[in-house]
């Protein structure tokens, strides 16, 4: 028997399903407004910067660096019940957008804001694979 099911978005979401199926081909891609350029997330109908309709998919390298984090050492949630203590972090982009992660490969304790970091892709299944974040090499 199994655990509790980790609470996730829903791949096929008209809306955020382009970034779930690209994160399964090991992208990372994000809505362009072709109006103003503005590179968003989350993803939207309209652009929020110029409210242009609209706006196509492209691939970010996602270079960033830790721009906020916490660790997380009490259960929230029974499905990470064995993961206590975890990181979350909030990420920022070389590219622009901040995404809400985790920092892998590193300590808890070496966390840093600023750290430079990388995307990697992780499959939990065979429809959906997080974006989650190393230590960029010479960090």
């Amino acid at each position: 028997m199994s655990g509790p099911m980790r609470p996730v978005s829903d791949p096929e979401s008209s809306l955020v399903g382009h970034f779930w199926r690209a994160a399964r081909e090991g992208r990372l891609e994000f809505q362009h407004c072709a109006a103003c350029g503005y590179l968003r997330w989350p993803p939207a109908v309209l652009c929020p910067e110029c409210l242009a309709p609209g706006g196509a998919w492209i691939e970010v390298d996602g270079l960033g660096a830790i721009w906020s984090f916490a660790i997380y050492e009490q259960v929230y949630h029974e499905a990470f019940r064995g993961e206590v203590p975890y990181n979350v972090a909030l990420v920022e982009l070389e590219a622009g957008p901040r995404l809400i992660t985790n920092i892998v490969g590193l300590p808890n304790e070496q966390l840093q804001i600023g750290l430079r970091v990388r995307p990697i892709f992780e499959a939990l299944g065979p429809d959906l694979t997080l974006v989650r974040f190393r230590p960029s090499p010479g960090s």
